[in-house]
């Protein structure tokens, strides 16, 4: 199943400058060494939970994300199977 995401010009705008900085942080990334990557991921990683609070129609919800370092499936495919599981049934 695809989806499409219609953007507003000033979305694309975003979406373009994040993807150029990743592909400029993953060029930087591989020419590093195994370790030298390790210790600039460890240095440049979120070091807080991922956590907000968020308002809507008077009721305000908390969204906490847990990972687990055990899991076998990415972080990309549990979203996938979220949505999928949320936009089909």
């Amino acid at each position: 199943m695809s989806h499409t995401i219609e953007l507003t010009e000033r979305q694309a705008e975003i979406f373009d400058e994040v993807m150029e900085k990743i592909d400029e942080t993953a060029a930087f990334l591989a020419g590093l060494s195994h370790a030298d990557r390790l210790d600039w991921l460890k240095k440049h990683q979120y070091s807080h939970p991922i956590s907000f609070e968020r308002e809507i129609n008077g009721t305000v919800y908390t969204v906490n994300a847990h990972f687990s370092g055990d899991a076998t499936e990415s972080a990309e495919g549990k979203v996938n199977r979220i949505l999928n599981r949320n936009i089909t049934h």
